[in-house]
């Protein structure tokens, strides 16, 4: 079975990156993850079916069925981290998608020089931006707040949080203190920088986490949308969904 650029062995319980080569021996939660994920392919499935118990092993706890599911987001990494989805209230969905899908779209993609325009700008963008920032004469924009942490297990995490408009200072420092409560409740964690902004309408959270998962470096953007008056980017229902610990 491939999922992404990976190729899961039932059989043998592991997932092999068919790009870089690395083997990954499934964990009985991240497997039992998986196994019922892909029995019901495209199909929503519920988190306590995903932790049911089995003849031989007791349900797992849904805290373990959210880090099963990360660990497996991890190892197929950002570009297919995807093809799990998650339904909000319900469970999570492995979505149907396959490598010759795949493939037919970027044949289609690549035969339209417009449409491959369009996919790249965003990209040439964020770097013209990079290198405007970093050669400017004023120099590179300096981080509103820089907070590192220790985590138990003696890992070292960096929270570095920029702001281009004074009027989202506060609001952006309240939700630096919210993430950084919920990466004390780790022991450890994949992430070792974590870059925070908030829109100038304080409409749109932004965070990019950086990182390292079984030896191999990890990217992963969050947008964080809420247009109420009052507004709550960060509960602690978020956190155990997101992952932020190991």
């Amino acid at each position: 079975m491939i999922l992404g650029t990976c190729q899961f062995d039932a059989h043998r319980a592991q997932l092999k990156n068919l790009t870089t080569g690395d083997e990954w021996l499934l964990p009985r939660a991240e497997l039992q993850v998986l196994k019922l994920l892909l029995a019901s392919r495209g199909s929503v499935v519920e988190k306590y079916k995903l932790g049911a118990a089995d003849d031989e092993h007791p349900a797992l706890t849904d805290s373990s069925v959210t880090r099963a599911v990360f660990m497996l987001r991890s190892f197929l990494g950002p570009e297919h981290e995807h093809l799990i989805e998650t339904v909000k209230g319900r469970g999570y969905r492995l979505r149907c998608e396959t490598r010759r899908r795949r493939e037919k779209w970027l044949t289609l993609t690549w035969g339209k020089p417009w449409l491959v325009l369009v996919i790249l700008l965003p990209f040439i963008v964020l770097t013209a931006l990079h290198v405007s920032e970093n050669y400017a004469g004023s120099g590179p924009t300096p981080p509103l707040k820089t907070v590192g942490l220790s985590l138990p297990s003696g890992q070292k995490l960096s929270l570095i949080s920029y702001s281009k408009s004074k009027t989202n200072n506060e609001s952006l420092l309240l939700l630096i203190e919210q993430l950084e409560m919920g990466f004390k409740q780790c022991i450890s964690t994949s992430w070792q920088q974590v870059y925070l902004s908030l829109s100038h309408d304080k409409q749109v959270f932004n965070i990019t986490m950086k990182g390292e998962k079984l030896g191999q470096s990890v990217l992963r953007n969050l947008k964080l949308s809420d247009f109420r008056q009052q507004k709550q980017f960060i509960s602690q229902t978020w956190l155990d969904e997101v992952g932020l610990c190991e």
